[in-house]
């Protein structure tokens, strides 16, 4: 029976052979490094100085600093309680149910509405002949799918009804 002193002998040993086979690659890896650097007449400033380009920021570009922050203008307002919303985010309570907003809206803010869907183009006319012609050929093509399911569908169905009866018969 093997014993637990034999098995962490083991291990010690093969720990030492792993520490050697890296030892021994890396000594390769680092000859080859220098054959390179010799060859390509190379020092460790040059590849410092490559490797500091190409990586990191660049010198004297620091994080830009971040403005003055920008206060929105409050859009709509609460007549009971006087809470304003800016229009932005989640809607509070007291407007989030409400179907016309515009009841709410505060008076500045109802004239820049008005103005700006008067201002809306309109779309142009072959631009909507090409939309539905496209949307005319795209229509039989998914239509058809779904009457053949339909189909297939009621004859199991049928078929499971005979198969029924045939039972209930006999």
């Amino acid at each position: 029976m093997v014993t637990l002193d034999a098995i962490q002998s083991k291990i010690a040993k093969l720990q030492k052979q792993a520490e050697s086979i890296v030892e021994k690659q890396a000594s390769v890896g680092l000859t080859k490094i220098r054959d390179l650097m010799a060859r390509h007449g190379l020092s460790v400033a040059d590849i410092d100085r490559f490797v500091g380009k190409k990586r990191g920021r660049k010198p004297g570009k620091g994080v830009k600093a971040a403005g003055p922050k920008r206060t929105v203008a409050a859009k709509y307002a609460d007549p009971k309680t006087g809470a304003t919303w800016t229009g932005r985010g989640r809607a509070p309570a007291w407007i989030r149910d409400v179907k016309d907003r515009s009841k709410f809206l505060i008076d500045g803010s109802a004239a820049k509405t008005a103005s700006n869907a008067a201002r809306k183009p309109r779309a142009n006319a072959a631009a909507v002949k090409k939309t539905a012609a496209k949307r005319a050929k795209a229509a039989p093509a998914k239509k058809a799918a779904p009457a053949k399911r339909a189909g297939r569908k009621t004859a199991g169905r049928r078929a499971g009804a005979k198969s029924a009866q045939a039972a209930a018969a006999a």
